[in-house]
């Protein structure tokens, strides 16, 4: 499932943009406005970079497993996000939209996202609805939510150290 769901990733890359734009970017509107956005920002699972394109900045730090996405996107970081690259309390930010579902072990993902963020940091996050069972006990585990919100077909989460 885990491969199959990369190689979806890879093969649809070209006609992510055009299918997904207006549903992620209703997400981050949902999320991020009134969020200052500064510090060192990861965009966890950036895929074809659809978020730094909404914020209008090329700062963010973009990780992701499919290379094929990240083609598009123009850089970043080929990854396994259940085994992140970076160091330990790097982050201000790690913004992961529509990720933590598709991964393997999602457990192991929270944990590498609270390894990597600083202790005043901040982790924002949606999932689909359908996953809340599965996936918000293990950030219940690692963080505080300070905020749960109606992320249209997601749930979105602000959350803490």
């Amino acid at each position: 499932y885990y491969m199959s769901k990369k190689e979806d990733y890879n093969k649809t890359a070209e006609i992510y943009n055009q299918r997904y734009r207006e549903t992620q970017f209703e997400k981050y509107r949902t999320m991020l406005s009134g969020l200052k956005l500064k510090g060192k920002i990861l965009d966890h699972g950036c895929g074809t970079g659809l978020l730094s394109e909404f914020l209008k900045r090329d700062d963010l730090i973009g990780c992701d497993y499919s290379e094929e996405m990240l083609n598009i996107r123009g850089s970043g970081d080929l990854c396994d996000v259940e085994k992140l690259p970076y160091n330990d309390n790097e982050f201000d930010f790690i913004l992961s939209f529509s990720v933590l579902m598709n991964c393997k072990n999602p457990e192991k993902a929270i944990a590498e996202i609270k390894r990597v963020l600083k202790s005043k940091g901040t982790f924002v996050c949606t999932f689909l609805k359908s996953f809340e069972s599965k996936i918000k006990p293990s950030i219940k585990k690692q963080f505080n939510i300070q905020l749960e919100t109606n992320c249209g077909e997601d749930v979105g989460l602000f959350a803490n150290k």
